[in-house]
Formats: C-alpha cells, sequence, structure tokens
C-alpha cells in the first residue's frame, strides 16, 4: 500500500506538472488576480508548454532511443531531455510574460528556468531529485505569496510543507534517489525561486 501511494505521489505531482498545480493554486487563493483572463485560457497555456510540449518530446526521444526508459535512471540520459525541456520553458516564460499573467506566475516561471539550469549543472555529476525541486519550488513561491497576498492562505502553506515532505519521502522508499539528490534537489528549488524573483525584477 505504501509502494502505491509513493507512485501516486510521484506521477500527480510529476515535476513537469508543477507549474499547471502552481497557477490553479493562484486561482484558488487569488482569483482576483486573474481578472479579465479566461481560466480555461490560463490554464491551457501553461499546461500545454510547461508539460505536453516536454512530454511529447521525451516520448520521442524514448521511441528514438535516446533515453532507455522515461524514469531515465542514468543522469547522464537526462541531459537531452533537460535542454529540451528548458527550451520549453523558456518559451513558456515568454508567453506568460506576453498576457500578462499575475505577479507571482512570472516570478515562479522565472525562478523555474533558474532551478532547471542549475539542476542542468548538477546533473552532470549525479542524479539530482527533479521531483524535489519542483515541489520545493512550489513551496519557496507559496511563501513569497504569503508575504504579499491580501488574503490569508497561510494553512495552504502548511498543507504544501507536508506536502513536500511526503514527496521527498515517497522518492526515497521507491529507491529513485539517494537522500543526498533529495535534499539538494529541495535547496536548487528553494534557491531558484528566490533567484526568480531578483531576476523578474531586474
Amino acid at each position: 500500500m505504501i509502494k502505491i501511494i509513493a507512485k501516486i505521489l510521484s506521477y500527480l505531482f510529476h515535476p513537469l506538472l508543477m507549474a499547471t498545480w502552481f497557477v490553479l493554486f493562484l486561482m484558488l487563493t487569488n482569483p482576483f488576480s486573474f481578472a479579465g483572463m479566461p481560466t480555461n485560457i490560463a490554464i491551457a497555456v501553461v499546461f500545454i508548454n510547461t508539460f505536453m510540449f516536454p512530454a511529447i518530446a521525451i516520448l520521442l526521444m524514448k521511441k528514438l532511443g535516446f533515453i532507455e526508459s522515461l524514469e531515465m535512471p542514468d543522469h547522464k540520459q537526462r541531459i537531452i531531455p533537460l535542454i529540451a525541456t528548458i527550451i520549453f520553458y523558456v518559451w513558456a516564460y515568454l508567453a506568460i510574460k506576453k498576457i500578462n499573467y499575475p505577479f507571482m506566475m512570472g516570478v515562479f516561471m522565472m525562478g523555474t528556468l533558474a532551478s532547471l539550469f542549475m539542476a542542468f549543472l548538477a546533473n552532470a555529476f549525479f542524479k539530482i531529485s527533479l521531483h524535489t525541486v519542483g515541489i520545493s519550488g512550489v513551496l519557496a513561491a507559496t511563501l513569497l505569496l504569503v508575504m504579499i497576498s491580501p488574503v490569508d492562505i497561510g494553512y495552504y502553506f502548511i498543507g504544501i510543507i507536508l506536502l513536500t515532505g511526503a514527496i521527498a519521502s515517497a522518492r526515497l522508499y521507491l529507491g529513485a534517489h539517494t537522500i543526498k539528490e533529495v535534499y539538494i534537489g529541495f535547496i536548487v528549488g528553494l534557491l531558484g525561486q528566490f533567484i526568480g524573483l531578483i531576476l523578474y525584477h531586474a
């Protein structure tokens, strides 16, 4: 049962889905910040560019033999998929800037790009946990949102802290990563968002 739960958490909170989860979270907690923007368009732009396109590219890489499995247990096999993901995320960031998404969505995407670049560099040496990079990015962005949100979202922040621990534990339980890989992923995700905040203001 624990293994099943760990797998569900890993699939449900896949790194490529983090941007979609965050835009949904923004709509839940600060719906007024999307005033004048059709909800379906706001979600579709993020989902298509940050999940669908990278996922299709990775599936094609597997079909063509560039990677052996979708889990990519060898960190060297992650090089090309990470490059492709970075390209799609740059595209997504530009689309979000052009459509004038809420401030925090822009910060989150810039932070995600910073995290992806750091993860790419770390990947040259070991298999960093992209799951913890993703969820800790959401955690850091939520912390920033707590500080500027006109409504109290403290309980949501506590929930995301618990979710972060659950996802990290799931990756360890499944044997997908070592403790070092999980912790470094966590640090990269956090640091990326704070770098994103600085760069977005620049």
